[in-house]
């Protein structure tokens, strides 16, 4: 799959993928790869990142107990898997601040609120402008970021995202 500029891509449902590049010893028959499975199947300098350790830019970003980790070669700015999250660290260092925070709370509402791409985006906007670091600014970046982006099977499309999550921002009662 090719980058897409403004696409935030959840990889809950590539599984099938996953275990099928995988060899035996990678992947487990039970379910989604660990986080420490994930990074030696994509090798190269991924890194893991345990909870509560990461620093976006001098902010700590926290996903309850789930561990980020740090792959360059990760075909989009941001993706998770359950249990943990996976950020492209080579993507995110050409974004801006409140972008690269969005994208790691939208990931964040894949763990907690499920696959639902709107859902998700509500989620990071709504704890965004409660933790303080999501202005109305703030929330035009990430809406000029993502206005580009055409809709596809799992993402309606960028200026669709960003009016929702401007209801988002002005109602916490939505989710």
């Amino acid at each position: 799959m090719a980058a897409r500029t403004g696409a935030v891509v959840i990889l809950v449902v590539a599984m099938v993928l996953f275990k099928g590049a995988a060899s035996a010893s990678q992947a487990r028959a039970d379910g989604p790869p660990t986080p420490e499975e994930y990074a030696a199947h994509v090798g190269g300098d991924a890194a893991i990142v345990p909870s509560g350790q990461l620093k976006i830019d001098n902010y700590k970003m926290q996903c309850g107990h789930r561990p980020t980790v740090l792959d360059n070669q990760l075909d989009d700015y941001g993706a998770a898997y359950p249990g943990f999250l996976i950020l492209n660290p080579k993507l995110m260092s050409r974004i801006s601040t409140p972008v690269k925070l969005w994208i790691f709370a939208h990931e964040c509402g894949h763990q907690f609120r499920g696959p639902d791409e709107e859902t998700a985006d509500c989620f990071a906007v709504q704890r965004g402008r409660r933790q303080g670091w999501l202005t109305p600014d703030g929330l035009e970046e990430v809406c000029k970021f993502i206005s580009p982006a055409k809709g596809d099977s799992m993402h309606v499309s960028g200026s669709h995202r960003c009016e929702y999550m401007r209801k988002c921002y002005e109602d916490p009662g939505i989710r």
